[in-house]
């Protein structure tokens, strides 16, 4: 009698579970209350527009808003002081402020706005690149840097409805801080001290640490680097660029 010989065959390995995909709706959600679970599947998603595109139209919004409640008082006050110093013949302040509230002149502002805000984006996110990928020696392509920075960023939105606020009830843009800086005594017309400080100052706020947070948690989890380390060179590499705006925003502010 033959005898029937069974080849064991070894127990397949279970299969990891792909990476989650979340809906843009869910992963801005969870940037505002989870960050720790916000980032799964962005190594194949490509969402960074998304809340880039968000950004810029808030943005936007905001400036056509509070274009004549604000910002329009704050450059006919310039125009007036730049008047009072001389800097400006008296006759072309009406030339001036009919430019100013023109059509025109409010598009082509906030369409520099954009362009601002888009370069400084991409700029933070090669910033963020070198940081984590170079400084920290980890695997961190430049695409899922800008995803952090963008995702991230989402964080700040609230900064503008307050600030649009306290615009809004004191009818000029001028001295509207959410850092440090609101601390600062503020003259009509500040030295280079005061214009360094202000701006270095401003960069330390709750949001801005809060934008921190989440882009350290962001980084961390789609790098795979230590937490502590990509905070250290982040929050660094943060306050030394800014340390190097206020430096020139003193430098190249008229004064004494």
């Amino acid at each position: 009698m033959s005898t029937s010989e069974f080849t064991a065959t070894p127990p397949t390995a279970p299969t990891a579970p792909a990476g989650e995909r979340l809906s843009p709706w869910e992963r801005a959600r969870r940037v505002f209350v989870s960050p720790q679970t916000a980032w799964e599947g962005l190594e194949e998603q490509v969402q960074w527009w998304i809340p880039l595109l968000l950004t810029l139209l808030v943005t936007a919004g905001m400036f056509f808003l509070l274009y004549h409640r604000a910002y329009l008082p704050m450059l006919l006050d310039q125009l007036d002081q730049q008047v009072v110093n001389g800097q400006l013949p008296a006759e072309q302040v009406d030339r001036m402020e009919q430019v100013y509230t023109s059509t025109p002149t409010m598009i082509m502002i906030v369409v520099t706005q954009i362009l601002a805000v888009s370069v400084i984006t991409l700029i933070s996110a090669a910033v963020v690149s070198f940081g984590v990928g170079f400084v920290l020696g980890a695997k961190f392509r430049y695409r899922l840097a800008l995803e952090s920075v963008c995702w991230a960023n989402l964080v700040t939105l609230p900064s503008y409805i307050v600030m649009a606020v306290i615009a809004w009830s004191q009818e000029t843009m001028k001295g509207v801080h959410l850092g440090l800086a609101a601390l600062l005594p503020h003259s009509d017309t500040p030295s280079k001290i005061e214009v360094g400080l202000t701006v270095f100052l401003d960069a330390i706020s709750p949001f801005a640490a809060w934008n921190l947070f989440v882009l350290v948690v962001a980084c961390s989890t789609l790098s795979k680097a230590p937490r502590r380390s990509v905070a250290w060179v982040l929050v660094s590499l943060y306050l030394a660029l800014f340390a190097i705006g206020a430096a020139l925003s003193a430098l190249f502010t008229p004064g004494a």
